[in-house]
């Protein structure tokens, strides 16, 4: 028994190692796949809800490049206020793109140049489209709420 349990502490002493190299593999990997997804704004899912439970409007701005932490011009180089409104940026590459040109509100993004910026009441109502970020006095004139006649 003496004899076997030498060889099991030799394979577990070298088995350590590939243990630990596969620990740090799956950490660095993990980190990966969070980062892409960590990005200027937040999924669509996730901002309509956060606009209809805020009572706030969603900027939706599609760009040629994702924006990452409001820099760039096209992205507002903080200009916009963040609690007037939740952000949420896609860009040609994303799945979300195809199906914004095939919605037929949206089709100023077949003809005309990004960037492009679209106000957004939780409903997904368009309130406001331009080719320029709206300052932060237009977004809060909009209603909200589709208003009745």
């Amino acid at each position: 028994m003496q004899k076997y349990s030498r060889v099991f502490y030799l394979v577990g002493f070298l088995a350590m190692p590939l243990f630990i190299l596969l620990l740090v593999f799956g950490y660095i990997k993990i980190n990966q796949m969070a980062s892409e997804e960590i990005h200027w704004g937040h999924n669509k899912s996730f901002a309509f809800g956060q606009a209809s439970r805020e009572g706030k409007l969603i900027l939706l701005s599609i760009t040629k490049s994702r924006c990452e932490m409001l820099k760039g011009l096209e992205c507002g180089e903080g200009k916009p206020d963040i609690g007037t409104y939740v952000l949420l940026n896609f860009t040609p590459r994303d799945n979300e793109f195809e199906s914004l040109i095939l919605d037929d509100r949206f089709s100023t993004l077949k003809n005309e140049p990004l960037p492009q910026y679209f106000l957004l009441n939780a409903a997904g109502e368009i309130r406001h489209s331009s080719n320029q970020l709206p300052s932060v006095e237009e977004m809060q004139k909009l209603p909200k709420k589709e208003t009745s006649p």
